[in-house]
C-alpha cells in the first residue's frame, strides 16, 4: 500500500501487554495483535511490526462471568475478531462484530454451563487506507497527540466518559456487551473510521487501566518507544494497586522506505 511519498510504504508498529493486576487471581482479559493472543500475566511488552500491504487487526477483550467463563469469553471474542476483520473493509466491521457476538451465544448454547459469560471489546482494524476503531462495552480506544488523549470509542455504560478523580462513582453496569444475557441479544457496535495517517498513535485498553490512571498520567507515559511506553503504563497502574486486570495495546502508523 502506498503513502504520500511513492518511495515510502505504510507500516504498523505495535506493542501490547496484559496483566492480572494486584488483586485478581487470574486474567480474564485477552490481548490479540494480528494472530498472536495472550491471557498470560506478562512482565514485558511484546513488540510487533506489520507492513500494510496486508490488512491488520488488534483487539482488547475484557471477559465477564468469573474465572474460566470470563477467560473463555474474551479469548473466543478476541480470536474470532482478528481472524474475521482483516478479510473485510471498514463497511463490514459492524456486521463482523455482530457475527462474533452470535458465535459466542452459539458456543454458550452448546455449553449451558457457561450461561451468562460475556465480554467487552475494543479493536482497531486497517484495510487499504482506512483505519477503523470499534467497541462494544466499556473498553476504550484513544488517539494520542499534542499531550492529550482523544477518546474515539463510546462507553456502553450508564456513565459515559467517566474519569478517575471526577468525584463521580463509576458504575460497572453495561448497556451492551458480547453475550452476558440469558438469550441471544444482538449488539450495535460503535465504529469510528478515519484515514490511516503516518504518525498517528492509538491506545487501546480495558477499564483496569483507565479506572486507575488519569488521562494525564496515561499520555505522559507514552513516548517514541511503544514497548517501553506499554510497560510504563502497566507499571504506573500496578503502583497504584490496579484492582482489575490491566491490558494495553499501543499502535502507531509509520512510513518506511522499502527494504
Amino acid at each position: 500500500m502506498g503513502s504520500g511519498n511513492p518511495a515510502m510504504t505504510l507500516h504498523i508498529e505495535a506493542a501490547g501487554i496484559t496483566h492480572r493486576g494486584t488483586l485478581r487471581e487470574n486474567n480474564e482479559d485477552c490481548l490479540a495483535i494480528g494472530y498472536w493472543t495472550s491471557q498470560e500475566t506478562m512482565e514485558s511488552a511484546r513488540f510487533f511490526e506489520h507492513a500494510l500491504d496486508l490488512p491488520f487487526a488488534c483487539a482488547v477483550a475484557d471477559g465477564m462471568g468469573g474465572h474460566n467463563d470470563g477467560e473463555q469469553a474474551s479469548l473466543l471474542v478476541a480470536k474470532s475478531l482478528v481472524r474475521r476483520l482483516p478479510a473485510f473493509g471498514p463497511d463490514k466491521i459492524a456486521s463482523s462484530v455482530r457475527a462474533v457476538n452470535a458465535e459466542l451465544y452459539s458456543h454458550v448454547g452448546e455449553h449451558p454451563e457457561l450461561a451468562g459469560m460475556g465480554s467487552t471489546v475494543v479493536g482497531l482494524a486497517i484495510h487499504d487506507t482506512s483505519l477503523a476503531i470499534f467497541n462494544v462495552g466499556d473498553s476504550r480506544a484513544y488517539r494520542v497527540g499534542d499531550g492529550k488523549l482523544l477518546q474515539l470509542s463510546i462507553d456502553d455504560a450508564l456513565i459515559q466518559n467517566w474519569q478517575p478523580g471526577s468525584g463521580v462513582a463509576r458504575s460497572s453496569m453495561l448497556t451492551q456487551c458480547f453475550g452476558g444475557r440469558p438469550t441471544f441479544t444482538d449488539i450495535d457496535p460503535h465504529v469510528h473510521v478515519e484515514t490511516c495517517t503516518p504518525g498517528n498513535t492509538y491506545l487501546l485498553c480495558c477499564d483496569g487501566l483507565y479506572e486507575t490512571l488519569a488521562e494525564k498520567q496515561m499520555v505522559d507515559s507514552i513516548g517514541a518507544d511503544l514497548q517501553k511506553s506499554a510497560e510504563a503504563l502497566l507499571r504506573a497502574a500496578l503502583e497504584l494497586k490496579a484492582r482489575d486486570n490491566v491490558t494495553i495495546a499501543l499502535v502507531r502508523v509509520v512510513e518506511k522506505a522499502p527494504a
